[in-house]
């Protein structure tokens, strides 16, 4: 059966030395993972053990193993793209009567990050861009960046990479201008966006791709009050409170979260970033989940457009997706959040 819309076909390439292989014709499923806070994409590939038919005939069991390139491409019928480039990570090797299996976990290239820590610092004056140029160079990955960019103050920064790069840095410019950020790896190239920036937005309904729909609102990490504390007086202990923002206390009751404000910022930009935290944080959050016929295209921060179940008709931003691909069904649940 021909690739199509309705059937998106997967091909599966295994770079083992100077060889290439296609692993499609052993595979039993694919299944993918990048969620919200994740900073590598997950691919575990499942494939029958079968020998190659190069002269070697070495079963895949004796040909794969650890940090091996691993290619994954999608075709519909219209157009065709590779959706996954990384490393095998982790194999399991399983033997039962009908036949033995072999299944392999992959990451793409930013698992370095997420699984390293450093020890960084940075001048007052640097800009948010200059900041992730200077690390993505130190550690060989070519940056795409073209979120928006603040003027830091001195930054002394220790930790994983993967905290580092998005509580302590990204994070910080969410709050200081109100855009959300998606971190993806494509071909190797680290990219860095505002959520929402594609081009095209696919159309999820009842009458075609929709599978189920489920919508949850909970109050579970709600931030309602904000104390800015400032730095404490010589000989003293205590952090004097500099600054206190409220939302809506007397509907949600008091929520409250402590913010540290240092020497080198500015009292206008803690309270910035505290007004952010109430914004993002101070109210009901209301989740999506969505499963759906595979569109291989969508990725995480995507803008997508749901009609379908409980869903009336709206836009929403996809914060992590899952992929189940088989031969018998080619899957995606899409966790979404309003704009």
């Amino acid at each position: 059966m021909q690739a199509s819309l309705d059937n998106p076909k997967y091909t599966v390439y295994l770079v083992a030395g100077s060889k290439k292989y296609n692993l499609t014709p052993a595979l039993i499923d694919i299944s993918t993972s990048n969620q919200d806070k994740q900073l590598a994409q997950t691919v575990t590939i499942k494939v029958v053990n079968v020998r190659t038919k190069d002269q070697d005939k070495k079963t895949l069991c004796q040909l794969l193993n650890v940090r091996q390139r691993i290619f994954v491409k999608a075709n519909d019928g219209e157009k065709k793209d590779e959706v996954f480039r990384g490393w095998t990570w982790t194999r399991y090797h399983q033997s039962e009567l009908e036949g033995a299996t072999l299944t392999i976990k992959c990451y793409d290239n930013l698992i370095y990050l997420q699984k390293s820590e450093d020890s960084l610092y940075f001048s007052k004056g640097k800009k948010t861009s200059s900041v992730m140029k200077s690390i993505c160079s130190k550690w060989g990955i070519n940056l795409k960046y073209s979120y928006s960019s603040i003027t830091h103050t001195k930054l002394v920064l220790r930790g994983t990479l993967s905290d580092i790069i998005m509580s302590d840095i990204l994070d910080l410019v969410k709050k200081r201008t109100g855009n959300k950020y998606v971190v993806l790896s494509k071909k190797d190239e680290m990219h860095i966006k505002s959520v929402g920036s594609n081009k095209t937005v696919y159309q999820i309904t009842k009458k075609n791709d929709a599978i189920s729909t489920r919508v949850e609102t909970t109050m579970d990490g709600m931030i309602t009050k904000v104390k800015i504390l400032g730095q404490a007086k010589k000989n003293s202990q205590k952090l004097p409170v500099v600054a206190t923002v409220k939302g809506d206390t007397s509907r949600y009751g008091t929520l409250q979260k402590l913010q540290d404000k240092d020497k080198d910022t500015s009292l206008k930009d803690a309270k910035k970033e505290a007004n952010a935290t109430i914004k993002e944080h101070g109210k009901p959050k209301t989740e999506y989940l969505v499963e759906a016929n595979d569109i291989p295209w969508i990725e995480k921060g995507d803008r997508v457009y749901v009609h379908a179940g409980h869903i009336s008709g709206k836009t929403m931003i996809v914060l992590g997706i899952e992929r189940d691909i088989s031969n018998k069904a080619k899957t995606m649940t899409l966790t979404l959040e309003d704009p």
